[in-house]
C-alpha cells in the first residue's frame, strides 16, 4: 500500500493486560492515513468509487506491517478500513484478537458433535468407563430418583442406577477440537497437567430414562375360543380382551377384525415386550415369535400360512409344564404392531389346557444425548475464557504461525527468563499505586440454583483502601453443586439436574414424588475411578449387569477459593502493594519487532524487575512511554556453596473450607512427616482458642469438627510446642 511521505504508524504492544481480569487484549495500530492512489484504490476493490461492490469495508482484512527496512512488525494480522472523504483510514490489529475475532459468532455445537451422540443405557454407560471416550457418566447426585445403593449387607453388591445420571464431556477433548477445526495450534505445560485432563463439563439439562406400560395381561385371564373343540393350528395372544385367539382354516377378511389381537405403537420410539409364562401339557415343543405389522391380514395364522411375518423370535424349544420368561427392546414407528405366534417345526401342536401368560407391553422414553442442540447455548468464546480464567492462563501468539502459547500466571511471574533493560531506560515519568480496575475485594462467581448463594465463590484480597470494596472480576457462566453434600456412596456434591416435587400423603393416597427436569445448567466436575465389582441397573429398561469399575465425582480444586490460591498467588503478590511505573525507554524497531511480553525486564535505575504491560504509541527515533509493573522475582543464585541446614520444624496452614457450621477441611502443608502429633485448633474470636476432634476418611482428609462456629485456626505440633500461621476464614 502507497504511504504519504512523512506519515507515521505509531504501535501499541499488548498481550494480556493485568489492568482488568475479564479481558485479553491485542497489539494494535493507531489509526493512520492511506492516499487513494490508483494502487490503492484497486488494492481496496475500488472502495469510495461510484458504483463499486466492495467487500474491505465489511470484512477483516488480512495484514503485515512492516518497516522500510524489511522488519516485520506484525505478521498475518488484519486491518480495518474506513473512508474518510480524502483519505482511506486503516487501523492494524495482532495477536490474540485474530483468535476471538474467528470464533466470535460460533457455538460448541459447530464442532460436529454427530459422533459422540448416543442413547443412555446400560452399554453407553459401561462404554464410557472402560473406554477412552470423550463423553463420561460420573456418579453424583444430580437430584433426581436414586443413582446408587450399597445395602446393609458389607457382603451385597453395591447397585449403580443409571436413568437419572448424566453425562460429561471430556473438556481437553473439547479445547482440543475448537483448535483444530479453526487452524490454530496450541501449546503450554498446563494441558499435561492433570487438573486440564480430567475435567469435565456435564451435559446441560436432566435426560432421564422412564416407562410407561401401555398393556398388561394376568395369567387367570388367558384364555381361547373354542377351547374344547380346538384343531392343530398356530396361535396368537391378544391386546384388547386377553386370550390365546385360534383363527379358522377359512378365516377371510370379512370376519370380526377382534378375533385377531395386536399390540400397536401409539408413537414412534423404543418399546419393550416381557412375556413370561407356562404352556402346561402341550404335545410337542414350540416356539414364541413375535410377529411384526400382521395386522392387515390373518391367514398366516393358519397352518399352511407361510411364511409368517416375523419380527424376532422370543424363546425356543418351549417345553411342556416349563416355565420360561423373555424381555426385549425394540423400536416401533407410530402405528406398528406386534402380536404373538407359536409355532413348532411342522406347525402342528396342541395345547391340552390353557397357557398361562403374562404379557406386558411398555412404551420407554430413553434419554437421547444430542451434544449439538443442547451445546448451542453455549458460545466458543465463553467457553475458552472459562478455561483460560479457570487456570489463571495469559496467552501468546506466535508471529509467524497461528499458534498460541498459554502459560500460568505462576510460570510468567516466578520462573521467567529475563533481560537487563537498564540502557534502554530514559526516565521515570510518574509511579501509581492502584493498579487498574481492581477493587479491594475482587470477586470470582459461580451462577447457583438457589438465590443468594456464593459458597463456592471467592475473591483476590488487595489491601489498599483508596479503592472501592468490593467488585464481580470474574462472572461464571458455569453453575455450582450445592452447599450441602449426599451420603452416595461417601459424600457426593450435588448438580441439580432435576426439582424433587412432593405431593403429601392423604388418607386416600401416599405421598408421591415426582422429577422436573431442568435446563440450561452447566457444570464442571472432574471424576475419580473406583474399582469394584458393581451392578449397573436400568430400571426404566429393565438391563442389568456388572462392571468392574466406575467413576464417580469430586469438586476438588474447582472452587474459587482453591482456583485463586493455586493459580493466582502471584497476581495478588503484585496487587498487595502495587507499583507501576509509567517511564520513557530508549527503543527501535528491532526491539518492538522481537519484544517478548512473556520475560521479565531488569532496569538498574529502578531497583527491580518488571512485568511490561504496555508499550504506548511506538514511532521510530522517539522516545515510547512503557508501562511497567513490578514484580518481586529473584533469580536463582549459582556457584555459591551451602552450608549445613538445620531443619526447624514449620507449619503453614494455606486453605480452610468450610463445610458444615461446625466441620471444617483444614487445608496445610509442613516440613516433615505429618504422622507426628499435629494438633488442630480453633476460635470463634481469635483470642479463645480450643483444641478440636479430626476425623480422616478416604472421602475427605483432616475433617475438624467444632463445638462452635469457629472464624480462626491454627496447628499445633505438639513435640516442639511450634505453631503454624492463624489462618482467618471470612
Amino acid at each position: 500500500m502507497d504511504l504519504d511521505a512523512g506519515e507515521v504508524i505509531a504501535q501499541t504492544k499488548q498481550v494480556n493486560d493485568l489492568n482488568s481480569l475479564e479481558d485479553r487484549q491485542s497489539s494494535f495500530t493507531n489509526k493512520f492515513k492511506l492516499p487513494k492512489t490508483a494502487n490503492n484504490v484497486r488494492a481496496l476493490d475500488h472502495m469510495t468509487l461510484t458504483g463499486n461492490a466492495s467487500n474491505v469495508p465489511y470484512k477483516k482484512n488480512q495484514c503485515t506491517l512492516y518497516n522500510d527496512l524489511g522488519e516485520c512488525f506484525i505478521n498475518n494480522g488484519y486491518t480495518v478500513i474506513t473512508d474518510s472523504g480524502d483519505y482511506y483510514e486503516a487501523v492494524v490489529y495482532d495477536g490474540i484478537v485474530d483468535l476471538f475475532k474467528t470464533i466470535e459468532n460460533d457455538s460448541l455445537a459447530n464442532l460436529s458433535l454427530e459422533n459422540i451422540e448416543h442413547i443412555k443405557n446400560i452399554t453407553s454407560v459401561i462404554n464410557s468407563w472402560n473406554q477412552d471416550l470423550p463423553y463420561r457418566y460420573i456418579l453424583a447426585d444430580y437430584n433426581g430418583q436414586y443413582t446408587y445403593l450399597k445395602g446393609n449387607n458389607p457382603n451385597h453388591t453395591p447397585i449403580i442406577f443409571i436413568d437419572y445420571l448424566v453425562p460429561s464431556i471430556n473438556v481437553a477433548w473439547l479445547w482440543d477440537k475448537i483448535f483444530k477445526k479453526y487452524g490454530f495450534e496450541y501449546s503450554g505445560s498446563i494441558f499435561e497437567s492433570d487438573d486440564f485432563k480430567n475435567l469435565w463439563l456435564t451435559y446441560p439439562k436432566g435426560s432421564e430414562n422412564t416407562s410407561e406400560i401401555l398393556f398388561k395381561s394376568t395369567p387367570e385371564k388367558w384364555h381361547w375360543k373354542k377351547r374344547y373343540n380346538a384343531e392343530w393350528k398356530t396361535y396368537s395372544a391378544s391386546y384388547y380382551q386377553p386370550e390365546i385367539n385360534e383363527l379358522e382354516v377359512n378365516w377371510s377378511e370379512n370376519d370380526d377384525p377382534e378375533r385377531i389381537r395386536y399390540l400397536k405403537a401409539p408413537q414412534s420410539g423404543m418399546y419393550r415386550l416381557n412375556i413370561s409364562g407356562n404352556l402346561g401339557e402341550i404335545n410337542t415343543a414350540v416356539d414364541l415369535v413375535v410377529c411384526k405389522n400382521a395386522d392387515a391380514h390373518g391367514e398366516f395364522l393358519a397352518y399352511d400360512a407361510i411364511p409368517i411375518p416375523e419380527f424376532y423370535v422370543a424363546q425356543q424349544n418351549i417345553q411342556p409344564f416349563t416355565d420360561f420368561s423373555t424381555s426385549k427392546t425394540f423400536r416401533l414407528e407410530e402405528g406398528e404392531t406386534v402380536c404373538l405366534v407359536f409355532r413348532n417345526a411342522n406347525n402342528k401342536f396342541r395345547f391340552w389346557n390353557t397357557p398361562l401368560l403374562s404379557v406386558t407391553f411398555t412404551q420407554l422414553e430413553i434419554g437421547q444425548t444430542n451434544f449439538t442442540d443442547v451445546l448451542s447455548d453455549f458460545s466458543i468464546k465463553d467457553f475458552l475464557k472459562e478455561i483460560i480464567y479457570r487456570f489463571g492462563l495469559v496467552l501468546y501468539k506466535d508471529k509467524n504461525e497461528n499458534k498460541y502459547e498459554f502459560i500460568t500466571l505462576t510460570e510468567q511471574l516466578t520462573t521467567p527468563k529475563s533481560v537487563d533493560w537498564s540502557k534502554k531506560f530514559a526516565r521515570k515519568l510518574n509511579e501509581k499505586y492502584i493498579y487498574g480496575s481492581y477493587a479491594q475485594q475482587n470477586w470470582f462467581r459461580y451462577k447457583y440454583n438457589s438465590e443468594g448463594a456464593t459458597h463456592n465463590d471467592h475473591y483476590i484480597r488487595v489491601s489498599n483502601e483508596n479503592l472501592n470494596e468490593s467488585k464481580d472480576s470474574i462472572k461464571s457462566k458455569i453453575y455450582s453443586p450445592e452447599s450441602y453434600t449426599s451420603p452416595l456412596n461417601g459424600l457426593t456434591n450435588i448438580y441439580k439436574f432435576w426439582e424433587k416435587e412432593v405431593v403429601e400423603a392423604t388418607e386416600e393416597n401416599e405421598a408421591t414424588v415426582s422429577y422436573k427436569s431442568l435446563d440450561k445448567r452447566f457444570y464442571l466436575m472432574r471424576s475419580k475411578q473406583v474399582i469394584n465389582t458393581t451392578r449397573v441397573w436400568s430400571m426404566a429398561l429393565a438391563e442389568n449387569t456388572f462392571t468392574s469399575k466406575y467413576y464417580k465425582e469430586t469438586f476438588e480444586r474447582l472452587s474459587f477459593f482453591d482456583i485463586i490460591n493455586t493459580y493466582y498467588t502471584p497476581l495478588k503478590n503484585i496487587l498487595e502493594k502495587a507499583l507501576i511505573v509509567n517511564a520513557e525507554m530508549f527503543l527501535n524497531d528491532t526491539d518492538i519487532t522481537n519484544f517478548d511480553f512473556k520475560k521479565l525486564y531488569y532496569i538498574d535505575a529502578l531497583s527491580g524487575y518488571f512485568l511490561v504491560n504496555k508499550i504506548n504509541n511506538y514511532i521510530p527515533g522517539k522516545l515510547t512511554k512503557c508501562e511497567l509493573v513490578r514484580v518481586n522475582y529473584s533469580p536463582p543464585q549459582t556457584n555459591f556453596v551451602l552450608g549445613p541446614i538445620v531443619r526447624t520444624p514449620s507449619l503453614t496452614i494455606n486453605n480452610v473450607v468450610r463445610l458444615t457450621p461446625t466441620t471444617y477441611h483444614v487445608g496445610y502443608y509442613t516440613n516433615f512427616p505429618t504422622r507426628f502429633d499435629v494438633l488442630h485448633q480453633y476460635s470463634p474470636d481469635g483470642v479463645n482458642w480450643k483444641t478440636g476432634r479430626i476425623t480422616v476418611t478416604p472421602q475427605q482428609q483432616d475433617v475438624l469438627t467444632t463445638s462452635v462456629k469457629a472464624t480462626h485456626f491454627r496447628l499445633l505440633y505438639n513435640s516442639t510446642k511450634t505453631y503454624s500461621n492463624i489462618f482467618k476464614l471470612d
